[in-house]
């Protein structure tokens, strides 16, 4: 399973010091990774026109950020586009893919996306969130 991770509104509230992650959000996401041992990160927030792919691993948890597998391109008409795009570039329409984001146009009605409220940021809730929508994807044994 990718998840197509933004930053600012899901690990920085949006009153919350620009520059850094607040460890509580960070490190109930990580948590929930953790627990989803299938589970590879793409970056889709807009930190990625600023900080370069090693740069981003290490705002990370060493485990976590060896899960983040890379970046979506940075192309008009929104996130979802890009996220398309990065599963075309990467021979991957198929597989089981969750955006987190805090803003409700980035992604069309029915996408599998994880609103997380802004002004709260990453938390119990959405984390999950996103435990259960990685059972759903999960495929029986057979």
């Amino acid at each position: 399973m990718l998840i197509f991770l933004d930053f600012d509104g899901v690990l920085r509230r949006k009153d919350a010091p620009f520059d850094r992650f607040e460890r509580p959000l960070l490190r109930t996401f990580e948590a929930a990774v953790r627990r989803i041992p299938e589970a590879r990160i793409v970056i889709t927030s807009t930190w990625r026109e600023v900080v370069d792919f090693v740069g981003l691993r290490k705002l990370f948890s060493l485990d976590v950020a060896e899960r983040i597998v890379g970046v979506t391109p940075i192309l008009p008409g929104g996130r979802y586009r890009e996220v398309q795009a990065y599963l075309a570039e990467h021979s991957a329409e198929t597989i089981a893919w969750v955006g987190i984001d805090d803003d409700p146009v980035s992604y069309p009605r029915g996408a599998p996306v994880i609103l997380v409220d802004p002004a709260r940021g990453f938390g119990p809730e959405e984390g999950r969130r996103l435990e259960e929508m990685a059972r759903a994807f999960r495929k029986p044994r057979a």
